[in-house]
């Protein structure tokens, strides 16, 4: 026989305290006897969904390595001189804090970042 541990109206989860011989739903107050989960198992099972083969270019892409994509600036790259390179913006700092911005030269892939 399966137990179910949550709540008959609401579906939420049922709290673990037992009070007047009984169970209570904290969302919608309903009342289970505690009896009906007494020396009960309950298991659960997760499920990851399993990530397909991923063609060798679209890994370098992600990682860097593919085209540029993304919005262009007019920054001049400190290597080749490029006018022009891609950009990227992640937060990795602090909420509180500026982005870092990624620099990206698409003539001879030089990368730069920058604190903002």
């Amino acid at each position: 026989m399966s137990v179910n541990p949550f709540c008959q109206r609401c579906d939420s989860v049922l709290p673990l305290d037992i009070t007047d011989n009984a169970v209570i739903c904290r969302l919608c107050s309903l009342s289970h006897s505690y009896r009906d989960l007494l020396n009960k198992e309950i298991k659960t099972t997760i499920v990851f969904n399993v990530r397909a083969d991923r063609s060798a270019a679209e890994t370098e892409e992600e990682e860097g390595g593919g085209a540029d994509h993304g919005p262009m600036t007019d920054r001049r790259c400190p290597k080749c001189s490029h006018e022009g390179m891609s950009y990227t913006t992640r937060q990795l700092r602090g909420a509180d804090e500026g982005q870092t911005i990624f620099y990206r030269c698409p003539r001879c892939k030089f990368q730069e970042s920058e604190n903002s």
